[in-house]
């Protein structure tokens, strides 16, 4: 009996075993491999740099580059370090981005793509607060202040530092007063550095008797005498290379100061690339004080010129850089200005 009950037993308990092997068999599921995903592309170019305000160290934090395609924006750190790169090479070389930020004047400018990883491509901009004025620095750098057909125009600034040519002699060959010439000759020396904001000097300053054609990196200086000339006292051509100035004896003088060094500046910054503007205080303001003065830059004129001499011949209103090489529409264009 005993015996019979325990081969019952036996045989129950292989039977569930039996089917708890079949149930598991019957429920299982077959599994998916595991495969990773690819890694992602690596950047075939990037250009990092800082962000500055223009003329000082401060990075801009937070400035936002934005590329001038499809490309994504990218956001500046505290400090102002940016970095900027794809798998896609750009559209154009040089490729152009816009950098902006609060307070500031955005600027629309190029840089030069190279494969692989740059740095050191620093941006700045300027800081839309004083000593910075957009409305002098239209007037001084557009010509928004004469408002001449065509303006505002791209800044006509030059790219080298120009020398100059004085004729000793008047238009009929009659020679100009030695403490004319000293007065003119010390007021060229003191231009070019004050309205490039040290950036260039006169390259050679040079006097003479005969009429010396005109030359690339040359400005020349005429005197003229003209009894009927009874209101201007000298006219140049804005920015142009080569250059010209004339310069009229005695009819804003005082004494035997016959061509103030006022006057002399004046025409200088018209053929450095500059215009007239509103505030008397300024040398490019279009009338000459009484006192027939030596003549310097104002402050504005100092601080607007060195933004000037900063940026591209052919940049425009408000701040945006021409492509490399590239003449824009108005950049080059010539205006004679008394």
């Amino acid at each position: 009996m005993t015996s019979h009950l325990s081969r019952r037993c036996a045989h129950a308990g292989v039977a569930i075993v039996l089917a708890l092997i079949v149930a598991a068999c019957g429920s299982k599921t077959p599994t998916t491999p595991t495969t990773n995903p690819p890694p992602a592309p690596t950047n075939t170019w990037s250009a990092a740099g800082q962000i500055v305000t223009l003329g000082t160290n401060q990075g801009v934090g937070g400035a936002t580059v934005t590329p001038g395609w499809s490309l994504a924006p990218v956001t500046a750190d505290g400090q102002g370090n940016y970095q900027l790169g794809d798998v896609a090479n750009p559209p154009s070389q040089p490729y152009p981005i816009t950098v902006s930020g609060a307070g500031m004047v955005s600027h629309a400018t190029w840089i030069t793509w190279a494969s692989g990883a740059r740095s050191g491509v620093n941006l700045n901009m300027i800081r839309d607060a004083a000593p910075f004025s957009m409305d002098f620095y239209r007037q001084f750098a557009r010509d928004t202040f004469d408002n001449d057909p065509g303006a505002p125009f791209g800044l006509q600034r030059w790219t080298t530092a120009p020398s100059f040519y004085v004729r000793t002699v008047d238009q009929n060959g009659r020679a100009v007063e030695p403490e004319v010439l000293t007065v003119t000759l010390d007021a060229l020396r003191r231009a070019v550095p004050a309205f490039t904001n040290g950036t260039f000097s006169a390259a050679a300053i040079e006097t003479g008797t005969a009429v010396r054609p005109q030359a690339a990196g040359w400005i020349n200086v005429d005197i003229r005498r003209d009894p009927a000339e009874k209101r201007v006292c000298g006219f140049a051509f804005v920015g142009a290379n080569p250059g010209s100035i004339t310069l009229n004896d005695d009819v804003c003088s005082c004494g035997s100061n016959k061509i103030p060094g006022a006057v002399t500046l004046h025409e200088v910054g018209h053929a450095m690339g500059f215009f007239h503007v509103s505030d008397r205080n300024s040398i490019m303001f279009p009338f000459i004080a009484g006192d027939c003065p030596a003549g310097q830059l104002s402050a504005a004129e100092t601080y607007h010129a060195g933004i000037v001499y900063s940026r591209p011949r052919g940049n425009l209103d408000p701040d945006r850089d021409p492509p490399s090489g590239a003449a824009l529409t108005g950049s080059d264009r010539v205006i004679i200005k008394q």
